[in-house]
């Protein structure tokens, strides 16, 4: 009895030590998000003549008031853009089985894993004045000028935001239409409403809050848009994000930087609460339709799906492959004179590695100094965030997100302000707190499906909480562990914002170089050097795959 007593109380005293440290967690985690934002506001108005007030006097400027409308503006016109274009493809990919369905799906990794800089150039090379598409029309309908001239106006700026932001929408929404059962939707046509009354009763009222999550972290992608904007952008007008660094790092307007950094991310914390809510009513959506009916299987398609099928098909290969594939095809095209053809070789290649210590190479190396380390620290802390706070509450949970509200520029100023001597060290440390959110949602998404029987036999068997997390748990879920580690080191070495801004034009990586190439118009050598960081960044996901076959084998 008094065995029993004492086993009782040591589990209370347990589950109270573990809401301790959950809660400790909780509190250091948040109070890394919000630090940089809170450097911004106290030390930055220190430096204005009017203190505080300074920052109600810089926001309430026309310029920043545009800012804040021409941000808003883009980003809802571009989430509907991914919307149009991703829905589509999310009913095709969880109805239906066809070739080339997993490789659509793969698409997913896009936004996260390839450098903006380097869509914004395949964008240029194809829908460009001079690019593919208008050289193509021209000659086809024997035209005199270039017939498409949208790409530096508002609705370039959507077009890249919408091919670019896409695959979330298909990924989301298509993943819980796929687990979602189709008696309701069947009912209901048995009951005589048509293909679309049926759809709308049975189906989409689950999908709501999938299409409401995938929208808001659209929008949030596209809120924080800058390299996009940098290009495009023009004299049509600039994002928050854009402001920010301009006052900051081009202007010395430390107030002005302050004012719209606090107000882009006060707009974006409600974004990411957004996130927050539509994820539980996602989760909790899909737990009730799946506890309501039976899921199929599913089908082959029959022709006026084959044909819709092919249409999304050839849209996304003409649309969305005629950029990537001109990147490419320019990547590998040399010029045999100033005036002569263009002749296929390695010659853009060669003039990235020609001379002594070239920019390229430092470029290279500068990515590796920062991406690794960044990848690492994500990791290691998103899996020990990850394992503290399972067991917290909502709250807990929703705080989890709130790195995700902080932009890049905003982020990597604060610290600066924090820590002015703390220079390129800086740079990991930034891009970890960036991609943290992703990695501890990864890896905890992973353990919450986890079988907790060998963990607690290891732990009668003696082991402590910690030894049994560490050695059963997180071996357990390699696959997912090796995934958020690839998927840190590709958002890092792909991430231009914090390096140009920490790097103040001593140190470059390759986003940084790519972002300098593509504003000088070289696009050939810049071309190039997206080919090696995509190589790059594919080999990182490659051994991702390959650890994480052998570790399910």
């Amino acid at each position: 009895m008094a065995a029993s007593h004492g086993r009782g109380v040591g589990a209370r005293d347990s589950a109270r030590g573990a809401r301790l440290v959950s809660s400790l967690s909780l509190l250091a985690y948040s109070g890394l998000a919000l630090a940089p934002l809170a450097a911004i506001l106290i030390l930055a108005p220190a430096s204005s003549p009017s203190g505080p007030a300074s920052l109600l006097v810089a926001l309430a400027q026309p310029r920043s008031l545009r800012a804040i409308g021409f941000t808003l503006a883009q980003a809802g016109t571009s989430t509907l853009a991914a919307l149009a274009i991703g829905l589509p493809g999310a009913a095709l990919v969880a109805r239906y089985r066809f070739p080339g369905r997993k490789a659509l799906k793969a698409l997913s990794i896009l936004p996260f894993s390839v450098p903006s800089v380097l869509v914004v150039l395949a964008f240029v090379l194809f829908y460009g004045q001079s690019g593919y598409l208008n050289r193509f029309l021209m000659w086809a309908f024997s035209l005199r000028e270039p017939p498409l001239g949208f790409l530096y106006t508002f609705w370039g700026i959507v077009l890249v935001h919408g091919f670019y932001e896409f695959p979330i929408v298909l990924q989301n929404v298509g993943e819980v239409w796929e687990r979602l059962p189709r008696d309701r939707e069947q009912a209901a046509r048995l009951l005589g409403a048509g293909r679309f009354r049926a759809f709308a009763v049975g189906v989409l009222p689950s999908l709501v809050p999938a299409i409401a999550q995938a929208a808001a972290l659209c929008f949030l992608l596209c809120f924080f848009s800058f390299a996009v904007v940098m290009v495009f952008g023009g004299l049509v007008g600039s994002t928050l994000e854009v402001e920010v660094y301009r006052r900051a790092r081009l202007e010395a307007d430390a107030s002005g930087a302050a004012a719209i950094a606090i107000a882009e991310t006060v707009i974006a914390m409600a974004v990411v609460a957004l996130v927050a809510f539509t994820e539980r009513r996602s989760a909790r959506g899909a737990a009730a339709a799946k506890a309501a009916g039976s899921r199929l299987e599913l089908s082959q398609p029959r022709w006026p799906a084959v044909a819709a099928i092919a249409a999304y098909a050839l849209f996304l290969a003409v649309f969305f492959g005629g950029p990537m594939l001109s990147l490419l095809v320019q990547a590998f095209s040399v010029r045999s004179g100033p005036l002569g053809p263009s002749v296929p070789g390695l010659g853009n290649f060669a003039r990235l590695f020609a001379g002594e210590g070239s920019a390229f190479t430092k470029a290279l190396a500068g990515t590796a100094a920062t991406a690794l380390p960044a990848a690492l620290i994500a990791t290691a802390v998103g899996c020990a965030g990850a394992l503290s706070l399972r067991r917290a509450g909502s709250l807990a949970k929703a705080a989890a997100a709130l790195p995700l509200a902080v932009s890049g520029i905003v982020a990597a100023l604060g610290w600066s302000l924090l820590f002015p001597r703390g220079g390129l060290a800086l740079i990991p440390v930034v891009q970890a707190l960036g991609a943290l959110p992703y990695v501890l949602k990864s890896v905890a998404a992973a353990l919450s499906t986890l079988d907790r029987g060998p963990a607690e036999a290891a732990r009668t068997l003696g082991a402590g909480r910690a030894a049994a997390a560490l050695g059963v748990e997180l071996p357990a879920v390699l696959p997912a562990v090796l995934a958020a580690f690839a998927f840190a080191f590709a958002s890092s070495a792909g991430d231009v914002n914090v390096p140009l801004v920490l790097g103040q034009g001593e140190f470059e990586t390759l986003p940084v170089y790519l972002f300098r190439l593509t504003s000088s118009y070289r696009f050939p050598e810049a071309c190039a050097a997206g080919v090696i960081l995509a190589l790059l960044t594919s080999a990182v996901f490659a051994f991702k795959e390959w650890r994480g076959a052998n570790a399910r084998g």
